[in-house]
Order: structure tokens, then sequence, then C-alpha cells
């Protein structure tokens, strides 16, 4: 639906402006006339952004956009400021063209007399529903900029670990990629002319080279029916990957990869608690609060097992023994949680082994990346080694004849 910007005279004579979303001019002239406002000028506020034929992966919302709208969102609400005026100022200040979009209508189905939450779960592309779970319980207990606030505390802790991921295997794959490079070119120019010269010698080759030489043969001959091969591979991993079999068959390898494995799990362990803490804190049932957690760990093994503890705990079970049942947490962490359940305050207990498990990532980050670093540069300077070598021996032997 179309979003318009207009600027209006109201039934006191004061100028004024905001926004609204219609299926077009008339009829968004016709509801502000309704309203008792007489508009001067209606534009629309992202022009041509309804026309796009499809949709873009990167034409979402980012977490960052979103973590940053919720905290202003809070600040708002905890000023004394109406639903309504804030959203108005959230659109006005957001930055992102496709949030201000969403914004606007989520305004209009507001001051249509909606709730915030359901508003906000007719775009669930931006606001899963553990922001709609949570909106819902702000509501609910007219507490809406304390769940606010910890909801952009939440994806800010969320971003804050995505980022950290992201950054240690930067470094990694532009080295890896470099090295790939050099080697291809290497083999496909470099080893080629060399092999020109060694041949026009008439002289036998050491048994090294003739393997470089030869493997440069395969390599230049084949070269696109192997970029085919490995873009046949990957598209059918892929499409496999996305069944449920083929999700569960790499969801378990993902977990037992020496180092990354330990790490996937820690991730999923705190992603998990943190997220049923929020929840909990907000008022959430705990029924639904680990429906909710169940969607945001995006592993199916993970996921599998949550689901049963959540059965379990509707039949009567105490939440903490459920999860030690699973034998996917650690003793610590059931303990904590049982502890916690027993005093009445598993949330904390919950933030707190969401914290611990934060730090041990942060900590498994550091020393795989000063791991990594050495590993890759001297696997690179083998290849690299084996290469050279390989090309000076037969120059070395000829030399020695010489002499």
């Amino acid at each position: 639906m179309p979003v318009y910007n207009y600027k209006a005279i109201n039934d006191k004579g004061e100028t004024v402006r905001g926004v609204l979303s219609a299926e077009s001019v008339r009829v968004a002239s016709d509801r502000l006339r309704k309203d008792g406002i007489y508009p001067s000028s209606i534009k629309e506020a992202v022009a041509g952004a309804r026309r796009l034929p499809i949709s873009f992966p990167w034409s979402g919302v980012g977490v960052s956009d979103l973590a940053v709208m919720t905290r202003q969102f809070s600040t708002l609400i905890s000023s004394g400021l109406p639903l309504e005026t804030s959203l108005v100022a959230l659109y006005e200040q957001t930055d992102d063209q496709k949030l201000k979009e969403i914004l606007s209508q989520v305004r209009t189905r507001v001051s249509e007399g909606s709730s915030l939450h359901i508003a906000l779960e007719e775009h669930k592309s931006v606001f899963s529903d553990l922001y709609v779970s949570m909106v819902r319980a702000g509501e609910a207990s007219g507490t809406l900029d304390v769940v606010l606030d910890r909801l952009a505390d939440f994806l800010e802790k969320q971003l804050e670990l995505s980022s950290k991921i992201r950054g240690a295997m930067v470094y990694p794959a532009i080295m890896f990629v470099v090295g790939l490079g050099v080697l291809i070119f290497m083999m496909t120019f470099v080893i080629p002319k060399v092999a020109d010269i060694f041949a026009s010698s008439n002289k036998a080759l050491p048994l090294i080279t003739v393997v470089l030489i030869g493997a440069s043969d395969f390599l230049r001959q084949n070269f696109a029916f192997i970029l085919v091969f490995l873009a046949a591979v990957f598209f059918f991993v892929s499409r496999y990957a996305r069944t449920p079999s083929g999700r569960k068959v790499f969801d378990r390898i993902s977990l037992r990869i020496p180092v990354f494995g330990k790490m996937s799990s820690k991730v999923m362990i705190s992603r998990f608690t943190r997220t049923l803490a929020t929840l909990l804190s907000s008022g959430i049932p705990l029924l639904d609060s680990i429906r909710v957690s169940e969607s945001v760990l995006g592993n199916s093994v993970y996921m599998e097992n949550i689901k049963d503890v959540r059965v379990k705990v509707a039949e009567g079970s105490a939440f903490g023994i459920c999860l030690g049942q699973t034998g996917i947490f650690p003793p610590l962490v059931v303990r904590m949680v049982s502890v916690g359940e027993e005093v009445g305050r598993i949330e904390h207990m919950l933030s707190k082994v969401a914290d611990m498990y934060d730090t041990e990532v942060d900590g498994m980050l550091s020393t795989l990346t000063s791991l990594l670093e050495p590993v890759m540069i001297l696997v690179m300077g083998v290849v690299m080694g084996f290469i050279v070598f390989a090309i000076l021996l037969p120059v070395l032997n000829l030399t020695s004849v010489i002499g």
C-alpha cells in the first residue's frame, strides 16, 4: 500500500503535517476529511517502491536499524508521548525507506483502532514472533516502554554477537580467497610457461615436477568443466539443505565439526537462554516463551529438543529437569536453571547463563582467530614452497650436470 506525506489544516485552523497509507490519493484525502483535517497537499513518500516486481534479499530491514528504532520508540513512549504521535516521530527520523513505509502502515492501523502488536504482526518479515509477543505483553501490562527497552537490549546483544562472529571470519576468508587466487594464477599462467622451457631442454624431469605440470595441464584444460561441476554441486547441495531431511543432516554435521561445532553449540545456548529470559521478564508465560524461543535457534537438532522440553513442561515436569534430559545442555546450565526455578528467579539465571556463554564464545573467537592466521599462512607457505621446489629442482639438477 502506498505511503503519503500530507500537509493540511485542522478544524482549529492550524497547519498540520503527517503520514498515512492509503490505496490512492483520493482515499487518503477522504480519510483525512472524515477526521476533520483538510489537506492542502498529498505526496507519495516512497515513490515507486510498491512497483518493484520482485523483492531482493537486501531490501529488508537490518537488525541494527530495528534495534535503533526500538530504542527510540522506548524513549518516546517513556517520555509520555501518545502511541500514534510516537509512531509519527519514528517515521520522520528513520532513514531506512523500507522501515519508514512499514512504520507508516503500522501508524495507520493504530489510528484505526488496532492494537500495536496486531499492526506489527502484519509485517512478520521484520517483526518476529518474539518481537510481537513482547509488545503484546507490554500492552497488556501497561509497561510498553520497559518491554521495548528490553527488546532493544536483546537486539543489540544479538547484533553484537553476530558482528563478532562475522568479524572473526573476515581475515581468514580474505586470506583464503587471495591464496586461492594466487594458486590458480600460478597453475594456469606461470607453470605452463616454465613447462615449455623444460620441454625445450629435452631432459628428464623429477617426479615432483612432472606431477606439478600434469596438475597444471589438467586444470587449464578442464577449468570450465570444474567451475560448472562445482556450481552444480553447490546448487544441489543447497537445495537438499533446504529440505527437512537435508537440514537435519547438515545441522547434525555442523555440531560435530571440531572447534566450530562446540562454538556453534555455545551460540545456540546463549541465544536460547537470552531469548527466554527476555520473554519471561516481560511477563510472558513459560510455555509461550519456550515456543517463541524455538524459532530463534536456527538449528533443527536444538529445535526438536526444545519442542520435547515444551511438551514435557506442559505435562507438569520441571523445566530444569527437562533441559537436562535432552543431553544438549551442559550440567552447569541445567543446575543454574533448576536453582532459578526453585527460587523463582529463572529469568535472572537465564540471563546469567547467556552472559556466561557470550563471554565464552568471545574467548573462543579470539583463540580461533589467533590460531587460524598462522595455520593458513603455514598451509599457503607449504603449497607455494612445493611449487617453487618443483620448479627449481630441474634447474638445480641441470646446473649440477653442467658443473
